[in-house]
């Protein structure tokens, strides 16, 4: 017994030790040196972290997209664009730089701004829609407070600052983005909303002008906000005048205090601490999620910062006379700020996660698994009415309700593929096990539920689905999660590495391809998002007519002189192909007007015979269920 018990207590040690050993395993940032990419014009770098970097890492794919480059840049050296911008999209509703950086826009006066406005009655029911349905950024806005000061203004439209009026152009623009197209009684409706965006934008930047912005006065914080959420919601793709922009918010804030807790200040009312606190929140939201978005390192440190969580309170729960804060309401009670609330309690993590996989100096796996757990710990703490269920469960809930779940959901797979994606290619440093299989299987299950949310997206956000009315929140800060799990699923089917679930990538992959296919002609990343997909999915052997032809290839390679190579096999599966090929299928997937059911276009799996394994539960942190409601339609919606 003694031997026995002597033995038992031998094993333990060593398995303490091997995990204590794995915890203490350095992380060298260095090696995770990002992308690099000058052009004759422009000079790029993108983090690890970023979809482009993932894609630069394979390198069949990066020689293809140089000889692409390449050939374009021969063939007609004046039309080359860049891929973050919006060139080929037909919908462009602005020009492609910002108006505040670049101008563009002519010096106005206030009678000039003011004569731009609608009708009171259009006016009222644009801000009735900013109100009911942005809720990303109606929480800046304390409703009360603001109607007082609405009233005041069509009674004396001189009497309050030039800067108010251009918060009011940029409501009413958010407001514009947001109507439905079908709405729209005269005229071609996109076109319609096009040239209202231009005009009311316009009108922002000319009112923060002749406001002198960088005074930091009253109301320039909010119309900031406001504006870069405009240009951010204008553009198809990623665009790096947006995280330019949001460098002059966050230093506009930091410069006003918002950084700082109020309670530091015993002269702020309640009321404007409430607000400070809301504006703080979305602050920090934009800081992660653009800075991500662009592959750089967020601008926002924790140390700098002790601003607090804002309360769960409606709007009418203070008003300017308040002499101190009503008691929160229980979060299982849905207010104007709860939403705000759930997604600074995962972005606070996300934050954490960004200065870990930014930090270029050494680490160890333990900081790893430390801001993992806190991420876990942030999902558990969201509020009940924004936990992650299923769609068929969904169907008595609001459509912003749905959507800052799926958000919520998004912003967690987010963390857990940064977190986790450098350990994906890593070896293992112990000879007995994989050190690293916690992180390969976590980062594969993020990348598989947010390309599972891409899905219900694209299915909901039809005509008929449960989410059609917020189609326009489907922009590029979502579509960039989606690239990023896209280029991981790619990565790990063309190197081997698939974790025994090669039919579920595959699978899965079949299924993103359609949908980057469907948005091609008007998004550069979704064209690239799909041509990369069909080099993947041709080179593992997948038996559908992705459009590859070889002898294309061979001929591409030889302009730009250089040889293909096959594999070892002496096999040509794996080779680059003709993109303009594959974006003109049998189907002709590229015409803008010709309708195509979503579940027509991929290999979808019966309802009751899909794997739940990739979907996370906010609810008890296991794997959930995934969502069994297909829709039909009978025309042709807009996707994005």
């Amino acid at each position: 017994m003694h031997d026995r018990l002597v033995q038992l207590e031998r094993l333990v040690s060593l398995s303490q030790a091997a995990e204590i050993s794995r915890l203490d395993t350095p992380i060298d940032g260095r090696f995770d040196r990002g992308s690099m990419r000058p052009t004759a014009s422009e000079l790029h770098y993108f983090g690890g972290d970023h979809w482009a970097a993932i894609l630069d890492s394979i390198a069949d794919l990066k020689d293809h997209f140089d000889r692409e480059e390449q050939l374009k840049l021969a063939s007609s050296p004046d039309q080359i664009q860049d891929d973050t911008g919006d060139a080929g999209n037909p919908d462009v509703h602005a020009s492609r730089h910002s108006l505040l950086l670049y101008g563009g826009y002519r010096p106005a006066s206030r009678a000039e701004i003011l004569a731009a406005l609608p009708s009171r009655s259009a006016v009222d029911r644009y801000i009735a829609r900013y109100f009911n349905n942005l809720d990303l950024v109606s929480s800046a806005i304390h409703g009360p407070t603001f109607l007082q000061e609405y009233e005041a203004f069509w009674a004396n439209p001189i009497s309050v600052p030039v800067v108010w009026i251009g918060l009011l152009f940029s409501m009413i623009c958010l407001a514009v983005l947001a109507t439905e197209a079908s709405r729209s009684a005269h005229g071609n409706p996109v076109e319609q909303q096009s040239l209202q965006t231009n005009l009311y934008r316009e009108k922002v930047v000319q009112s923060l002008i002749l406001g002198e912005y960088t005074k930091s006065g009253p109301y320039v914080l909010e119309t900031l906000i406001h504006y870069v959420y405009i240009e951010f919601a204008i553009r198809v793709d990623a665009n790096k005048d947006i995280w330019f922009l949001l460098g002059l918010e966050v230093n506009l804030a930091m410069r006003m205090g918002y950084h700082r807790d109020p309670s530091h200040f015993p002269g702020i009312s309640p009321l404007k601490s409430e607000m400070r606190r809301r504006l703080w929140a979305i602050v920090l939201q934009g800081d992660i999620l653009i800075s991500s978005q662009m592959g750089m390192p967020r601008m926002i440190s924790d140390w700098q910062c002790d601003t607090a969580e804002p309360r769960n309170l409606n709007d009418t729960d203070l008003d300017q006379d308040s002499p101190e804060f009503p008691p929160p309401r229980p979060e299982t009670e849905i207010t104007t700020v709860l939403g705000t609330i759930a997604r600074r309690r995962i972005l606070m993590a996300l934050g954490t996660i960004s200065d870990l996989t930014a930090n270029v100096k050494l680490c160890n796996y333990a900081a790893v698994m430390r801001a993992d757990a806190a991420l876990h710990e942030a999902a558990a703490s969201i509020p009940q009415p924004f936990k992650m269920k299923p769609m068929t469960a969904s169907i008595t809930d609001s459509p912003q309700v749905i959507m800052s779940r799926l958000f919520i959901s998004h912003l967690f797979y987010k963390g857990q593929i940064t977190l986790h994606r450098r350990f994906v290619v890593m070896e293992s440093i112990s000879a007995d096990g994989d050190s690293f299989s916690d992180s390969r299987k976590a980062c594969l299950d993020a990348s598989l539920g947010m390309l599972q949310i891409q899905h219900i997206l694209d299915e909901e956000t039809c005509p008929g689905g449960q989410l059609h009315t917020m189609r326009w929140r489907v922009s590029s800060m979502t579509n960039h999660q989606f690239l990023t799990a896209t280029m991981i699923l790619c990565s790990l089917l063309h190197r081997g590495q698939t974790l025994h679930r090669k039919e579920e990538i595959m699978t899965t992959l079949r299924s993103t391809r359609a949908i980057w296919m469907r948005s091609s002609s008007t998004s550069q990343e979704a064209k690239k998002a799909a041509k990369t997909v069909n080099f993947i999915l041709a080179g593992a052997g997948d038996v559908c007519n992705y459009g590859i032809d070889l002898e294309v290839e061979r001929t591409t390679a030889a302009i730009v002189g250089q040889d293909l190579s096959t594999n070892e096999n002496g096999s040509d599966a794996g080779l680059a192909f003709d993109g303009q090929d594959v974006l003109q299928t049998a189907m002709d997937l590229s015409e803008a007007n010709t309708f195509v059911r979503p579940s027509s276009l991929v290999e979808l799996t019966p309802p009751d015979q899909q794997s739940s394994d990739s979907l996370f539960d906010l609810n008890t942190l296991t794997s959930g269920t995934a969502p069994d409601e297909w829709l039909t339609m009978d025309s042709r919606g807009t996707w994005w």
